[in-house]
């Protein structure tokens, strides 16, 4: 009688552990584990090629509407194909699908079309000189203007550049996070925007 009290407690037993482990894998692969220690795939590469940037940058250049409300997408696939942006009463339509990058020795170039009434469509270039080491930082060097037309890059080229390296910044930042870690640089080397994340940096 004893035995067979104990053999039923072990069989109880080791059924409660496979009900756990079976729940246990559920919810790894519920929170995108893969339940073998693996971690799960990445979205955001660590090199980039020139063209390759302005499929990322289209989604994080949408900005926040006036109204305070969420943006309208996150993802290429939802971004919108065209935004209004508005300043001190003056309004100029930026196509956000017509973004296209390229890469120039250590300057990452970023082609955005914008239309107003006076000038037409026509596209303002920002040129983003980046260092050649992954240590340099998250830092850049710009023009005082983008290259364009001069009327739309003096109203609209400040908004350009801050929209653009938002949107860099931005990336490197969810680069970052996708891997539980803090963007640390961002680098041009072997002609590819290299992404750099790692621990975060403290003082003292």
């Amino acid at each position: 009688m004893l035995l067979a009290i104990i053999l039923v407690i072990v069989v109880l037993t080791l059924v409660l552990v496979l009900v756990l482990l079976r729940q246990v894998r559920r919810l790894e692969r519920a929170a995108g584990g893969t339940g073998t220690g693996e971690k799960p795939p990445v979205a955001i590469p660590d090199r980039l090629d020139g063209p390759a940037i302005a499929g990322y940058l289209t989604a994080r250049l949408a900005g926040t509407p006036a109204d305070g409300s969420a943006a309208p997408g996150s993802t290429l696939s939802t971004a919108p194909a065209q935004v209004v942006w508005v300043d001190g009463g003056d309004e100029v339509l930026v196509h956000l699908d017509s973004t296209s990058t390229q890469i120039v020795d250590q300057t990452v170039l970023v082609s955005i079309d914008l239309e107003s009434d006076q000038t037409g469509r026509t596209p303002l270039v920002v040129a983003f000189a980046l260092p050649p080491t992954q240590e340099a930082g998250l830092v850049v060097a710009t023009d005082e203007y983008p290259r364009g037309n001069g009327l739309l890059a003096s109203r609209w080229g400040r908004a350009v550049q801050a929209a653009a390296w938002s949107a860099m910044l931005t990336l490197a930042a969810d680069h970052a996070s996708e891997r539980g870690m803090a963007p640390l640089g961002l680098a041009v080397t072997g002609g590819q925007l290299h992404l750099v994340a790692g621990q975060s940096l403290t003082i003292g």
